[in-house]
């Protein structure tokens, strides 16, 4: 029989009615996110390269949190091509980044069949088998096997071995009722706050009951990452963030897992805003590969109807090279990339400049003195205008015609 009064906090209780206002504020932008994620249209390759990165810093996150030393790059390769060959010394990592890939692919794989893999106490111990299979490790710890011995993780003593089964078994139910609260018929914003705080609830009473000799933090931010890919509302490119942002924030992670003891709030608070932030930066990645996409329309639109010819061929080349925000001079122009560097290989020294001024002439470029930029603005329709202030006094424009104010450029022009 369980002792509750030695760790109170696990009861499986959460009171949504203690939830803050901020709480479902945030609930309800990370769904708003969520659904933007979903619903822009990136190009296939665009999009299968950012759900490979995204999978590969959830891979690299959750073991690094655990000491492996990989790098995110050889991870990244693990992810793309099943091994980064790191030498025999480090083989026992790579083989642990593996086994947490193969549990994430496992999870996608289910879904693409249209099936959801049950939280029972086996797939807990199928999952942890998965996690230290191959991997040297202490004599009492046996992969997929409850522990049979007592364990501290830092300051935090876990419940005695003898209580583990009863609270496994108590978890497990917890969770198959909390999800089963969720039915087809169910409104995405019911499924979606469910999802969340279901995935990190579930992590914080795994990391709670360490049920496991080894793996549990991997166990829990694993099936963090099926409750929310399992959820039909929050997109597969996202349901890794969490794992992502945890290890950014090693440190306010433990404290955050330490101080939930008191108030569980404390811990679903610091996760939610974690992933707030996390989905955020994912947007901005997201907007900014849009505005490439529709960049590159526009660019086509404007020599479309035109002569093909090596001018245009070039000057098109030019304006879909130009970087965003910042000026460059006609010389660094032709170094952008080895096309262009070729391109204008074959052509006059003032070619360049002349191009230049060509795309400006049919607003793709801006003209500051002798620097331009790419008029990417031009595309952001609904962007809200900017108050300008208003013109200088006579005096402050002789003075920046003396010593005009920096800007950043793409090269130094001493380089």
């Amino acid at each position: 029989m369980t002792r509750p009064e030695q760790h109170p906090f696990i009861s499986f209780e959460f009171d949504t009615r203690r939830a803050t206002p901020d709480m479902w504020l945030g609930l309800g932008e990370a769904m708003s996110k969520c659904l933007h994620l979903a619903g822009v249209p990136l190009k296939p390759a665009r999009a299968k390269k950012m759900a490979a990165v995204s999978l590969a810093r959830g891979v690299h996150a959750t073991t690094a949190i655990e000491g492996n030393t990989l790098t995110a790059e050889q991870v990244e390769e693990i992810v793309a091509h099943g091994s980064a060959s790191v030498g025999k010394s480090r083989e026992y990592q790579e083989r642990e980044v593996q086994n947490v890939l193969a549990a994430i692919l496992d999870i996608d794989e289910a879904l693409r069949a249209g099936q959801k893999l049950p939280i029972t106490r086996a797939r807990l111990e199928a999952l942890n088998f998965q996690i230290l299979d191959g991997i040297p490790d202490r004599p009492e710890v046996v992969p997929g096997k409850l522990r049979n011995h007592n364990v501290s993780a830092g300051s935090y003593l876990a419940p005695r071995k003898e209580d583990v089964p009863e609270l496994v078994e108590q978890f497990v139910q917890w969770l198959a009722n909390l999800r089963a609260e969720i039915n087809a018929e169910s409104s995405d914003q019911s499924k979606f706050v469910n999802a969340v705080l279901a995935a990190i609830l579930a992590h914080l009473y795994i990391a709670w009951i360490h049920p496991f000799g080894n793996g549990n933090g991997r166990l829990a931010r694993l099936i963090e990452v099926q409750i929310l890919s399992e959820s039909g509302v929050v997109p597969i490119i996202a349901t890794n963030l969490l794992s992502d942002f945890y290890n950014k924030t090693r440190n306010e992670y433990y404290l955050a897992l330490d101080a939930a003891q008191g108030d569980v709030f404390a811990f679903v608070r610091y996760a939610l805003n974690g992933f707030l932030d996390e989905l955020r930066a994912q947007i901005e990645e997201v907007k900014a590969e849009s505005v490439q996409i529709h960049w590159e329309s526009y660019v086509h639109e404007i020599f479309r109807g035109q002569p093909s010819t090596e001018t245009r061929t070039r000057q098109r080349e030019l304006a879909l090279s130009m970087p965003e925000n910042v000026w460059i001079t006609p010389r660094e122009a032709i170094e952008l990339t080895p096309r262009l560097a070729r391109l204008y290989a074959k052509v006059g020294d003032r070619t360049p400049t002349r191009d230049l001024n060509d795309l400006m002439r049919v607003g793709l470029v801006r003209k500051d003195k002798r620097r331009y930029r790419a008029e990417r603005n031009v595309i952001r329709a609904f962007i809200p205008p900017i108050w300008e202030a208003p013109a200088k006094t006579a005096l402050l424009s002789a003075l920046d015609e003396v010593a005009p104010p920096e800007e950043p450029t793409l090269f130094d022009d001493h380089q």
